[in-house]
């Protein structure tokens, strides 16, 4: 099985690509594929417990979740994007995995693509 990485590196509030990485990766599933999300930089507000796009008229961030759990999809973010941007309280539905900045060239080769959003 080929492990597909997307990276989402936009905020969630005011752009499509974090629920377009989403999107992306569940329908991978019907191709025989293991994707993963990586949310880079301002990507990793989505975390928030009060991030809330809905508000704009975007997608809400809250369809992911029962996806997220029944694929049991992989979500990254890096500690010092999350201490960048202050995030306190992480939304548990993503089971994100915090990863250090310095671990990314081994990260990144450990899938056969990664596709940046």
């Amino acid at each position: 099985m080929r492990k597909l990485l997307f990276v989402a590196y936009q905020s969630p509030v005011g752009s499509i690509w974090v629920n377009e990485a989403f999107r992306t990766a569940f329908g991978m599933y019907g191709e025989d594929l293991e994707p993963s999300v990586l949310l880079l930089d301002e990507a990793c507000i989505a975390l928030s417990k009060n991030t809330r796009p809905e508000s704009l008229g975007l997608l809400p961030l809250s369809i992911c979740h029962k996806y997220i759990k029944r694929y049991a999809t992989k979500v990254y973010v890096l500690k010092e994007d999350i201490e960048k941007f202050s995030i306190k309280e992480i939304e548990e539905n993503f089971g994100a995995q915090i990863i250090e900045k310095k671990s990314l060239p081994d990260f990144f080769h450990g899938f056969d693509y990664v596709i940046f959003m």
